[in-house]
């Protein structure tokens, strides 16, 4: 299925695709192959502006939480009648489920109103940073307000894109893979087989650690507290250095560790507080060692990453405080939505390097990673390090019965231990936390396994056979074919504009009267392993006797 739209637009000055294609390719940073695509199809200059305004098109699309990964086709270019020199240029685009044509139709009429803008104006630091602040108020903080999704979304969709494993939208930020009885359904990370209930238990660090207590995992030992006053109780049981981070947050945030006497202890209390729901915090003995993310999906280890904390990279030419103005002067010039969290030279990160043995004046080793915090937080990021094949079967093992325990089917088991090769029980190495929804697709080694994940997600790709019919004779060839479908053991529905049959040849009752509705309904249905489709208004007599 899909959606045609006309855009009224002025034509391109005689300089405007070239400056368009400077602004398209070195500050919005489009796909490549999008580009190609576009400059491949143009003759002309009207061609090239229209290809160009695809390609933009495509892009904000995207950045609104529409995922359209094909660059629409454009379908005719035409002078407009009542104003001379207008252009009428039509896209056509595949339509992506439960969402509005006219979220579709604002961020395409924004592209066209940027392009025209952009085709008259030289690339200059200051009108970037106006275009990206317009993208930002117009484009991608509404779609974060009512599409729900995540970061995880888009690269997810992608992926089943590039796979050719279809999707639609079906509300609230839920994707349906697949068709029929082979479909599957995801919310950003969280898939339909994650327990309701899984919900309840990691929403509370402290009930999800009893949990692995209780099942006999290896829990991290820790106090709920709830005022300053139970703090020296909370020290002297269970001893420095200690973790303090809030009972019921998320992201990293107001998380403490090294702490190693009362006074860091109150003041790592408070900040907690600050970020906890509930004013909960937790005090967590110590142990040794790093965190490392075991995402466990489909009953299986997808891949396991060492954490490490935001860092930047030596080169033995340049000192710390020089490599961080470096980078964040690389980030600053990619598109906001391009960009990683920016390394800066704070306390935390002075603090940071000190324990390290670093100094904002050292120059590191090619190579060398020198840390910026003390831990790896999704409020800073970090440097991920695949140790997938280093992972010990019982540290796997007891992973997986986490991710069971807790009713998870796609999870993120954090670790803390100082080697994953080492069995759990050898080297006092915990299980720190069982997330859901953790982020597939993240970063560059999550979006590595998205077809992994996917060949274990999905049967095949997701497709079910589909076929339509027209013509005079289109109902009377669509109910044969149907009698072979079932004779072959499969659930063929069958459906015109107007009546739709179960594999029975029985009428299945729909307040639907287009075709594509309809069609829409029964791939949603669990029990349809078939569908024919008849292009066909009326229906013959007899048409619902069974086959």
């Amino acid at each position: 299925m899909s959606l045609s739209f006309k855009i009224t637009t002025s034509s391109a000055p005689a300089h405007g695709p070239s400056f368009l294609a400077q602004w398209i390719a070195e500050v919005l940073c489009a796909d490549e192959a999008d580009r190609d695509a576009a400059a491949d199809a143009a003759v002309g200059a009207e061609a090239v502006f229209a290809g160009q305004l695809a390609c933009v098109a495509r892009l904000f699309l995207e950045l609104a939480g529409i995922p359209v990964f094909d660059l629409p086709e454009v379908v005719s270019i035409a002078a407009e009648p009542a104003r001379a020199g207008n252009l009428v240029i039509e896209l056509r685009f595949l339509e992506s489920g439960l969402i509005a044509r006219n979220a579709y139709l604002h961020a395409i009429r924004f592209a066209a109103a940027k392009c025209e803008l952009l085709a008259r104006t030289p690339v200059s630091d200051a009108a970037k940073e106006n275009l990206f602040a317009e993208i930002e108020q117009q484009i991608v903080a509404p779609a974060q307000r009512t599409l729900l999704f995540g970061k995880s979304t888009m690269q997810i969709l992608r992926g089943a894109h590039r796979l050719g494993i279809p999707f639609m939208h079906l509300g609230a930020g839920v994707y349906q893979f697949g068709w029929g009885s082979k479909a599957r359904r995801m919310e950003r990370s969280m898939g339909d087989r994650d327990s309701a209930i899984a919900k309840r238990f990691v929403a509370s660090k402290a009930i999800a650690a009893g949990l692995m207590r209780m099942a006999g995992l290896p829990a991290p030992v820790h106090l709920v507290v709830r005022a300053v006053g139970e703090l020296s109780g909370a020290a002297a049981r269970l001893g420095f250095p200690l973790v303090v981070k809030p009972a019921d947050g998320g992201r990293g945030e107001g998380v403490a560790v090294d702490i190693d006497n009362a006074q860091v202890l109150a003041s790592a209390f408070e900040a907690a507080r600050l970020v906890s729901p509930t004013g909960q915090v937790i005090v967590e003995r110590q142990v040794a060692g790093v965190c490392h993310r075991l995402f466990i999906a489909n009953g299986k280890l997808l891949y396991a990453v060492k954490r490490l904390p935001m860092s930047v990279e030596g080169d033995a030419r340049h000192s710390v405080a020089e490599l961080i103005d470096r980078a964040r002067a690389k980030e600053g010039r990619l598109p906001p939505w391009r960009r990683s969290p920016v390394p800066v030279l704070d306390e935390a990160a002075l603090h940071a390097m000190r324990q390290a043995g670093w100094h904002s004046d050292s120059v590191p080793g090619a190579g060398v990673l020198v840390p910026l915090r003390r831990i790896e937080s999704t409020q800073w990021g970090g440097v991920d390090e695949d140790v997938t094949a280093r992972l010990h079967p019982e540290n796997l093992a007891v992973a997986l019965r986490a991710a069971q325990i807790v009713g998870l089917d796609i999870a993120g088991v954090d670790m803390i231990s100082p080697d994953v090769a080492v069995p759990w029980f050898d080297n006092s190495a915990i299980i720190n936390e069982v997330n859901i929804g953790p982020l597939l697709g993240g970063g560059e080694i999550s979006r590595r396994h998205i077809p992994d994940f996917f060949r274990d997600f999905i049967e095949g790709d997701g497709n079910i056979p589909v076929e339509t019919f027209t013509g005079d004779q289109a109902w009377e060839a669509a109910r044969r074919r149907q009698g072979d479908y079932v004779q072959r053991g499969l659930r063929c529905f069958m459906t015109s504009a107007g009546h739709t049959l179960d594999q029975d040849g029985k009428p299945v009752v729909m307040r639907l009267t287009r075709l594509a509705d309809r069609e829409r309904a029964l791939l949603c249905r669990a029990d349809v392993d078939a569908l024919l489709i008849v292009e066909e208004q009326p229906v013959p007599s007899g048409a619902y006797v069974a086959p």
